[in-house]
């Protein structure tokens, strides 16, 4: 069996959890990746329920690097940690 979790113990959808919080609390940043996306605002609280909706935000996150190094501020994670989530969740987990 495949262990889940990262070094930091944290696993795949609590990370993708995070991304989204973290978006969530900068207004601007959270703008553009609706732009980005082309989702709704309102479509948000439908779409956490699909672990693809959370590769989505983690590909936006990490597709620009200082956005990537300030949420592994945030979520005390380590960059490869983030592409290893993005992964996981993509496989399925």
């Amino acid at each position: 069996m495949r262990d889940r979790k990262t070094r930091s113990g944290k696993d795949a959808e609590t990370i993708g959890i995070e991304a989204l919080s973290f978006l969530a609390s900068d207004q601007d940043l959270m703008q553009r990746f609706l732009d980005v996306t082309g989702i709704e605002a309102d479509e948000v609280r439908t779409l956490v329920s699909h672990q693809s909706f959370f590769v989505g935000v983690l590909d936006f996150i990490s597709a620009h690097e200082p956005t990537l190094m300030t949420f592994c501020g945030f979520a005390a994670l380590q960059p490869d940690e983030v592409s290893n989530a993005r992964r996981k969740l993509d496989a399925g987990w």
